[in-house]
């Protein structure tokens, strides 16, 4: 049996994403949760399969728990026979596909059922405003647990790089109040323009919009993406003509000056994603990542086999690239401060890491 992953950022945009998968497989059985108040995670089985309710009631308010008690062991059970049926299982509200899936892999394995695609339906209206919400998942009514500090933005800037296949749909909001010929509907303008920005934060994964395919699950293309400090390929056409900002530096940049520009740097950016060179760590890789207004940055150790070189992406910056380009540039050390590192940095850091830049 395949199963297809199917995350979202609330239940609306997940049932609508379900539907869209029932008219590829008519025939799928769908297994379907959600995490409510009191550790409650909820079932509900439809389908080819014989229609459920329950609750499962966890001691831990955990992924791992909710895996191996209840979504393993209800897999194992509806899993029909035959090597070619299909399963939908869509996850509850906010969870990470990624998260499931370590805990779910080493199950699955010694079953012989397969990941076949890991999906994510959104509204792509939405996602900008999304990504920008400032309100924890908790505060923005999208999670059940109030000691859940992710925004929006952090989860969209994670499950991008998961999936493989992306659902576009009209959102709650959108089906209930607007128009036929509203610009949020699928056509819209509105619409047109939140799926050009996930398809460029997302530029490996497939659009499975009307009658499209659905890409295909790949656990090591995944943990590749979702390196930290990982730097997506870049976009070079757009429909609306706004194409993601690339920054290079092949000089390692001043800590000071580059802490004073990072506000200038980040400012009206949708989301950022890069590496760092920095000068006073020499030796060290710094992953920077940004989703509207959260920044943060993360030590990944040494730079083994990569060329030393900072990158970052700008995605829906409204800076002129020409000006934000020389600000970036004006962070790195001088001539005269790279010289005076060379000749004070230790043996390793000066024989295996300045090779980067210069």
């Amino acid at each position: 049996m395949k199963i297809i992953v199917l995350s979202s950022l609330d239940t609306s945009c997940r049932d609508a994403g379900l539907k869209h998968l029932l008219h590829h497989h008519p025939e799928a059985v769908t297994l379907s949760y959600d995490f409510i108040e009191g550790n409650r995670l909820v079932r509900r089985v439809s389908g080819n399969a014989p229609a459920e309710y329950g609750e499962a009631v966890l001691e831990h308010p955990c992924i791992g728990c909710a895996v191996k008690y209840e979504i393993f062991p209800s897999i194992q059970r509806l899993a029909p026979r035959d090597p070619d049926a299909i399963m939908l299982l869509g996850l509850p509200a906010t969870w990470h596909s990624g998260s499931v899936l370590q805990t779910l892999a080493e199950k699955l394995e010694a079953t012989g059922i397969k990941i076949d695609s890991n999906v994510l339906s959104f509204d792509p209206t939405d996602l900008e405003d999304q990504m920008w919400d400032r309100h924890t998942l908790w505060e923005s009514g999208f999670s059940s647990m109030e000691q859940d500090l992710r925004t929006p933005g952090e989860y969209f800037f994670t499950e991008l790089m998961q999936a493989d296949t992306l659902i576009p749909v009209e959102g709650m909001q959108t089906q209930l109040l607007e128009p036929k010929d509203s610009p949020r509907r699928d056509g819209g303008a509105d619409f047109s323009t939140g799926l050009e920005l996930a398809q460029h934060l997302a530029p490996h994964a497939t659009v499975c919009h009307h009658e499209n395919t659905l890409g295909s699950f790949s656990y090591e293309a995944v943990h590749q993406r979702t390196q930290a400090g990982h730097i997506p390929p870049f976009p070079r056409y757009s429909a609306s003509g706004r194409v993601p900002i690339r920054l290079h530096a092949e000089r390692p940049l001043h800590p000071q000056r580059f802490r004073e520009a990072l506000s200038e740097l980040a400012a009206s950016c949708t989301c950022l994603r890069g590496r760092l060179w920095v000068a006073s760590a020499l030796s060290e890789r710094v992953a920077i990542g940004g989703a509207g207004p959260r920044i943060w940055m993360e030590n990944t150790g040494s730079w083994s086999a990569e060329i030393a070189a900072s990158e970052l992406l700008l995605y829906g910056s409204e800076h002129e690239s020409t000006q934000i380009t020389k600000v970036f540039e004006d962070c790195q050390v001088t001539e005269e401060e790279l010289q005076e590192l060379i000749t004070t940095a230790p043996p390793t850091a000066s024989n295996n890491h300045m090779q980067g830049g210069e």
